[in-house]
């Protein structure tokens, strides 16, 4: 049973680090087929001429609404408890995602789960059937689920990389919000004759993008530490902070009793106050877990109970998230700091694992609640103007990402294929407009229009990525000149990882790098591997890590490390001398083809060789050790003596070579005596830890 099961995964890795895989670790998400998807229009197309302008189909319709009446009178009948009724509607929730889910992954062309909630939550919604009545209390739960989407994410970051983003975030962002604001607000004004506050709360509602669809799409793609995936993160974050601007401003913007609105001034005190009153949360809860957040958890870890440890964390992302929400800002933004504050800590990845169940769970449930918002009568009667909209609000805000994102160093695609999935509208515009509709700001019948027009294109997303892909490898042609770096690109780059190589090593590297969110430039001379990493928006490039001008373009001399993967001795050789020669101050890391190969290496100045037969031989033969029924204890001991040994034997080939050869290790002379000498003997890290290694017998 051990053998077959180190067989199937062994088979597996080796599916997942193909060639045509960018991302190892990540399945690819499922290709459109967009031939099929021009079939389904046609058919949907002529269904609507045949439901509409045919009598058999007006009949079919009438028949079909006098089945949904009949339906939904026979349900009211039935006088179940409050308790009962909660319970009934968890359990239909529940069926309908079972059912709905698979079968749109399955049988619409590029569909994925998200799609399946979203229609799970209109067929069961008010418009549809019914059987959820009191919508509201599903999206107060559901919530919680963009709440631990976010705290995930704040998991996998550290503050220090936030802050490396906050040009992204604060420059970027502001500048979405507002430009889209704006261009929203004078169309409504032109268009259809909204005043000027209306106008203002329409265009900030809208600049809004969905956090929950977007960073799901990007975590299915395997992108969310592309390019395009960290600008559209970075602009998520600033519109989570401005939704606090735009909630003050409802109220400010309400007519008065004789009609007028609020003055300027009063509006200027109420946002100086927000913003005052937003950094000192944040602040207070930043500099409050760094010094109760390791302590707590070091102490609950003591108890050495799972349930408690998990309670633990939902009490911090929960409690969080409160305080935030206490001044003023969103439920999410807290639980992303709660996420920033644990990531620092030892515990982040038991965290992780605790969470994802509860995490998976609601965001379908986020995902049906918004689905409910669809009201497919209101659509079928307005459909002209909903599409219109719909065409109107992705072109528009992916003009703005356009012509804002080159502003702030992003490459052009990388700006278009964020505006594509930041172009949908989000959740905040069903909060906003209801709001907006009680304050008298914005007509009611505008915003139930608006909710359809929200709700279709958060539908469309996974589209809208499909799209950009595609978009880039039309525009990303063959052509070896477009496949190079480019000086623009690269003078913001600074303490960022070089990967010369390509292949299945420098990928699964690039894939490790991505989910830290460790910014990093990829070279290689396939222009095979580099077509395809721009398909997937990988700063991979078309170059010889040998020259010292391509080393120059990629922004060598601010470069953290370097990673040399190559195909080939001697072009591993070659690319270690350059950065010897014209960088000596950024550590080299080399991995050798075998024992001469990696004496040669040293010698060119590289700072660690690790031979690439060593690692892999080792993990064979530990899933051997396993079957011949040596226990796990057995297996790592025997594994760990024969490293220490081979290291042993590597540092008496260094002694005698002249060079340090083995994983970075320095050699160091016992005193009294030449190294290696006696019964062992002492190697230390560049850190300066000693490692003690036993004399080969």
């Amino acid at each position: 049973p051990a053998a077959a099961a180190v067989a199937a995964a062994s088979a597996t890795t080796a599916q997942l680090v193909e060639p045509g895989n960018l991302y190892p670790s990540v399945p690819s998400s499922k290709p459109v087929e967009w031939v099929k998807i021009g079939a389904v229009a046609l058919g949907a197309v002529a269904g609507y001429y045949f439901f509409n302008n045919t009598d058999p189909g007006r009949a079919v319709v009438a028949a079909a609404l006098s089945m949904m009446s009949f339906v939904k009178d026979q349900l009211s009948h039935i006088h179940i408890h409050e308790a009962e009724r909660g319970l009934l509607e968890t359990i239909c929730l529940l069926f309908t995602s079972i059912v709905c889910v698979p079968l749109v992954v399955k049988g619409v062309p590029g569909g994925n789960a998200v799609l399946g909630y979203l229609l799970g939550g209109a067929i069961v919604g008010p418009y549809a059937l019914g059987l959820i009545s009191d919508v509201n209390n599903i999206k107060h739960l559901a919530e919680i689920g963009v709440v631990l989407l976010l705290f995930n994410i704040g998991l996998e970051l550290s503050l220090d990389r936030l802050q490396s983003m906050a040009k992204f975030v604060f420059g970027m962002g502001t500048a979405q919000v507002v430009f889209t604001l704006l261009g929203v607000a004078g169309v409504a004004m032109a268009v259809a004759g909204l005043p000027g506050p209306g106008a203002i709360i329409l265009g900030g509602s809208l600049a809004m993008s969905s956090t929950a669809v977007a960073i799901q799409v990007l975590e299915e793609r395997g992108e969310m530490g592309s390019r395009h995936g960290r600008a559209i993160f970075s602009v998520l974050l600033l519109q989570d902070l401005a939704v606090v601007v735009l909630l003050m401003l409802i109220p400010l913007l309400a007519p008065s009793p004789d009609g007028s609105s609020g003055g300027f001034a009063r509006i200027a005190q109420a946002l100086a106050l927000a913003a005052v009153k937003a950094v000192a949360a944040i602040v207070g809860i930043i500099a409050g877990g760094r010094i109760l957040v390791r302590p707590l958890y070091k102490k609950i870890s003591e108890f050495a109970n799972a349930e408690i440890f998990a309670a633990t964390t939902l009490l911090m992302v929960l409690g969080t998230s409160f305080l935030t929400q206490l001044a003023g800002l969103s439920l999410a933004l807290g639980a992303f700091l709660a996420g920033l504050l644990i990531a620092e800590t030892e515990y982040a990845l038991q965290v992780e694992s605790d969470i994802a169940p509860y995490k998976g769970l609601l965001m379908g449930l986020f995902f049906m609640s918004v689905g409910m918002e669809i009201s497919v009568q209101l659509f079928l009667q307005k459909w002209k103007e909903v599409l219109a909209a719909i065409v109107v609000l992705i072109v528009g805000k992916v003009a703005v990402m356009a012509a804002v994102g080159p502003l702030f160093g992003l490459p052009r695609l990388a700006s278009l294929r964020s505006g594509l999935l930041l172009a949908p509208g989000g959740e905040f515009a069903f909060v906003a407009f209801g709001e907006a509709v009680s304050r008298g700001v914005l007509p009611a019948n505008v915003c139930n229009l608006l909710y359809v027009v929200v709700a279709l294109s958060m539908a469309l997303t996974p589209y809208l990525a499909e799209l950009g892909s595609r978009l880039g490898a039309v525009l990303e042609s063959s052509d070896l000149k477009t496949l190079q770096p480019q000086e623009e690109e690269m003078k913001e780059l600074k303490d960022h990882v070089i990967i010369a190589g390509y292949g299945r090593v420098g990928q699964i590297i690039a894939q490790m790098l991505s989910e830290q969110l460790i910014p990093f430039v990829a070279l290689d001379v396939s222009s095979a591997r580099v077509s395809v990493g721009k398909k997937k928006d990988v700063p991979v490039y078309f170059g010889d890590a040998g020259s010292y001008s391509v080393m120059h373009l990629v922004g060598a001399e601010r470069a953290a490390c370097a990673i040399i993967a190559l195909d080939t001795p001697g072009a591993n050789y070659r690319a270690v001398y350059t950065m010897s020669k014209h960088f000596p101050h950024v550590k080299t890391y080399v991995r050798a083809h075998d024992i001469t190969n990696a004496v040669n290496l040293e010698r060119a100045g590289a700072t660690a060789v690790v031979p690439e037969t060593l690692e892999p031989s080792l993990q064979l033969a530990a899933a051997v050790l396993r079957e011949m029924e040596f226990n796990t204890e057995e297996v790592s001991s025997i594994v760990d003596e024969f490293r220490r040994k081979h290291l042993a034997d590597l540092q008496l080939l260094s002694a005698s070579s002249g060079t340090s050869l083995g994983y970075g290790f320095e050699k160091q002379k016992k005193e009294g005596g030449p190294a290696g000498a006696g019964s062992g003997s002492v190697m230390s890290s560049g850190e300066g830890t000693p490692i003690l290694t036993p004399a080969p017998a």
